[in-house]
């Protein structure tokens, strides 16, 4: 890893870690154990199987950084998949989770902490992290600078401000994006696009009716972990199957190249200039 960036050292639980590193402690005040539901949500299952069709349509060229990994559930499905990957992330407690689980290189840094070399991210990966970020241009230049010509760039962030909710609050997010708006902003930090879509189109009307509407109307509670939990887990043998099909569906779309029209999150490819 020393390669990649200039202050980065290896620690006895095989972390590489920034000198003088400020641990972010992301969320730490939500009561949601998010590394136990990753493991079993149909939620994160099929966004994890996206994000590996999209890379198989799209490979990396070398190694893939992704960027606020956070418990590494998105890093360990595309390294058992074959891709080779380091997953950075800032916040202690939630690197450590991520090399736990199995993510082979894990750095817990911020791209300013770590150091990194010019052009020595070669593909880089933002998988529902953008909408956290307050100045989202600029964050992407930063990236955009410290990758080479033609590397890759996977963006992936909640969709439609329609859906706007409480759970957006309570996961800090700051905006939610269409594929018009990311796009435009990717191609004004440098990158040129090279394919988008939607994808959790059956969770569309769901999410509107469940989330968003009932926080417009100020009758949704606050998130609770078994409020969280109940969400990512369906009891209903009809429903998951019905949801199954559907998902089994966006997936053979996504194989062949395919788009989607809307969704509850979009996926834009680019690759840097």
């Amino acid at each position: 890893m020393k390669q990649f960036a200039d202050n980065i050292f290896l620690s006895n639980d095989g972390i590489w870690n920034a000198a003088k590193h400020d641990d972010l402690k992301f969320i730490e005040n939500d009561e949601t154990d998010w590394l136990l539901i990753e493991q079993t949500s149909f939620w994160y299952a099929h966004r994890n199987r996206c994000y590996k069709e999209f890379l198989k349509l799209f490979p990396p060229k070398g190694m893939l950084f992704e960027i606020g990994a956070g418990n590494g559930s998105v890093s360990i499905a595309l390294q058992e998949g074959g891709f080779s990957i380091v997953a950075i992330e800032p916040t202690v407690k939630l690197a450590r989770h991520a090399k736990l689980r199995g993510v082979e290189n894990v750095i817990c840094a911020n791209i300013e902490s770590a150091k990194f070399k010019k052009g020595a991210l070669e593909n880089v990966g933002i998988f529902d992290v953008l909408e956290h970020i307050q100045d989202d241009e600029a964050f992407l230049v930063a990236l955009h600078d410290l990758m080479p010509p033609g590397g890759r760039f996977y963006c992936a962030v909640p969709a439609m401000p329609l859906l706007w909710s409480k759970e957006d609050e309570a996961a800090e997010h700051i905006r939610r994006y269409t594929i018009g708006s990311l796009c435009r902003c990717l191609v004004r930090a440098g990158f040129k696009i090279e394919y988008s879509t939607y994808y959790f189109k059956i969770l569309f009307i769901p999410v509107l009716i469940f989330r968003a509407l009932p926080s417009f109307l100020g009758l949704r509670s606050q998130r609770t972990h078994k409020s969280s939990f109940r969400e990512h887990h369906i009891k209903s043998r009809y429903l998951a199957r019905l949801l199954k099909h559907f998902f089994s569906q966006e997936i053979k779309l996504f194989r062949k190249g395919g788009k989607r029209l809307f969704g509850a999150s979009c996926m834009v490819i680019a690759s840097a200039n």
